[in-house]
């Protein structure tokens, strides 16, 4: 299978703090990749890294067999690749419709009318609600609404930073099951997360970022095994 997105050896720091160290991710065409971790471990770096919000220090980071280093955010956008940070990262004092609106804006060949229909039919509550404030819809709500921004790009690949951080146990639930139709649908994922039975409910392999440093744990039928004997040998 095709690796859509490769990290190569990537180095990551702010000022003289290494935050990443010699990182390595593959992620294959049309399946969902985890990275599990405790908070601080570096997940959210890393993902801001493949989405260009991040400078890397070295190594290289390719998207559909093409490197993208020193490409902008919204030219990895164009390309097709969505990040939706944590904490659910919307516009507040724009509509639902303006938010999905403004997400489209760096995407330069996107079929407004059809993405929008595509994001109303996963979350129906925002079709309903497109002319509501964001900042007066609940947490979960803003959370879908955060997705829906990422998929309105159209892309062919799309990150998600702790996307249950928060959130109620019913609506996380709500999220794992989207993310299975995301993926159903045809999109990559690449999602980072510190619930590791969230992560092992959606992944298709799974990586554990530890320390600055990224292990691979498996694919599906592996990883749970693998992430119990590390963290074993952590508290033996």
């Amino acid at each position: 299978m095709t690796d859509l997105l490769t990290v190569d050896d990537v180095h990551v720091s702010y000022g003289d703090m290494e935050v990443i160290r010699d990182a390595n991710l593959s992620v294959p065409e049309g399946e969902v990749v985890s990275i599990v971790g405790a908070n601080g471990a570096g997940k959210t770096t890393l993902l801001d890294t493949v989405s260009g919000v991040k400078d890397i220090d070295s190594g290289d980071i390719e998207f559909e067999g093409e490197s993208v280093v020193g490409y902008e955010p919204y030219e990895r956008i164009d390309k097709g690749l969505a990040y939706v940070p944590e904490r659910h990262r919307v516009f507040p004092e724009m509509t639902v419709a303006e938010n999905l609106r403004t997400a489209m804006i760096p995407a330069s060949d996107v079929d407004e009318s059809a993405q929008l229909d595509r994001v109303f039919d996963l979350f129906p509550i925002l079709s309903e609600r497109q002319s509501q404030v964001a900042s007066t819809m609940s947490g979960g709500q803003q959370q879908m609404l955060a997705i829906a921004q990422g998929l309105v790009i159209d892309p062919d690949l799309i990150m998600f930073d702790e996307p249950t951080l928060g959130l109620a146990p019913k609506i996380v639930e709500d999220i794992r099951d989207t993310i299975s139709e995301i993926s159903e649908s045809g999109v990559t994922v690449l999602v980072a997360d510190e619930q590791i039975e969230f992560a092992k409910h959606v992944s298709d392999r799974m990586y554990l970022m530890r320390k600055n440093t990224l292990n691979y744990l498996g694919e599906r039928g592996e990883f749970e095994d693998a992430y119990q004997e590390t963290v074993d040998n952590v508290f033996a």
